[in-house]
């Protein structure tokens, strides 16, 4: 009995690699195919350490713009029973706070959202777009610096950038990029090895009937991006773009570049696909072919998603604290159940 497979192929990504994906290293020279965008940076080491603190902590919020809470947070100590213990009290001592350990920062961000309006935010890498459960629009568009906070706090995928920072020895930065509403059907991931395009691929897996007959028009545009903007300016010969490509269809907008690497996610392909396609007279863009049932059943980043009240406890600060002991008392009911087996 025989049995076929395929070797997995190898592909290298040196540290440089990934540091040139850096947002800042490679914005100056697309600027013009970007939304506005101020970057941050360096941060703060408080900053660094308040994002990979357990839990979320959000600072008091000015009564204008207070969407949490209808008193700022220092006004509900009094609410709060007169029996904190010593190691609630020395934990609280010990959480970084924003408009304490970095008012600076805080302030900056607020100047940011004044003249640009709705801003999303992203670190060196990666936009925290598995923490839109956590925002009541359910989207990354950040109106005020807390909605920010919750979303860097929340994302699993902020927690990867810092743990590849941390490693590569980078500095951290924040991006704050205006928000505006992108059809998700109009996002494409551009794979590009060697300075060739050999694939791409839509980024939302659901199905649209009307982008099959469109993929002339987005192969056109692709190729004039990626020939006369991406690969002139950008340092590595092999790396994959996020493009969007709106309405009348004869312009992109860059979103992001990242690694020619398996750690991109290569949608409808596989990386081994990718790795070892040898005509590249031409590509292929790939599209879902039909609706996918199962795919509207789940929501992206399903994975990364939490109950409910979780989500509204962490809009509430007295909700959290009362969540807190509902869940300490529980476990302790659990413990002494256990134990008297």
């Amino acid at each position: 009995m025989s049995s076929s497979y395929s070797a997995l192929s190898e592909i290298p990504c040196s540290k440089e690699q990934v540091e040139n994906c850096i947002f800042s290293r490679w914005y100056p020279k697309f600027k013009s195919y970007v939304p506005m965008t101020r970057i941050i940076k360096p941060l703060p080491s408080e900053f660094i350490r308040y994002l990979e603190q357990d839990g979320i902590k959000l600072p008091p919020v000015d009564q204008e713009l207070s969407i949490y809470t209808s008193d700022p947070v220092g006004n509900q100590a009094n609410d709060y029973s007169d029996g904190e213990d010593a190691q609630e009290e020395e934990q609280q001592e010990d959480e970084i706070k924003p408009l304490i350990h970095f008012p600076e920062l805080h302030n900056q961000i607020k100047q940011v959202i004044a003249e640009l309006g709705p801003v999303t935010p992203k670190l060196n890498w990666s936009s925290p777009r598995d923490a839109v459960w956590i925002l009541p629009n359910n989207t990354t568009k950040c109106t005020e610096v807390n909605e920010i906070y919750l979303l860097l706090n929340a994302s699993n995928y902020i927690v990867h950038d810092l743990e590849i920072g941390q490693q590569q020895g980078n500095e951290f930065e924040l991006v704050l990029r205006q928000w505006f509403a992108l059809n998700p059907a109009l996002e494409f991931r551009v794979f590009v090895r060697d300075s060739k395009i050999v694939g791409a691929s839509q980024r939302d897996l659901n199905y649209y009937k009307y982008l099959e007959s469109l993929k002339d028009q987005f192969k056109d545009v692709f190729d004039e991006f990626v020939e006369e903007t991406a690969i002139p300016n950008f340092p590595d010969k092999s790396f994959v773009l996020d493009l969007y490509v709106p309405r009348p269809f004869n312009k992109v907008y860059l979103i992001d570049i990242n690694p020619f690497a398996r750690k991109t996610d290569p949608l409808l392909f596989s990386w081994n696909e990718l790795a070892t396609i040898e005509n590249q007279d031409d590509y292929e863009l790939r599209l879902v072919p039909e609706n996918n049932v199962g795919r509207f059943a789940s929501k992206e980043h399903s994975e990364n998603q939490v109950p409910k009240d979780v989500v509204d406890a962490s809009l509430d600060p007295r909700a959290i604290k009362e969540l807190t002991e509902q869940w300490t008392q529980l476990l302790r009911r659990q413990q002494e159940e256990s134990d008297s087996e």
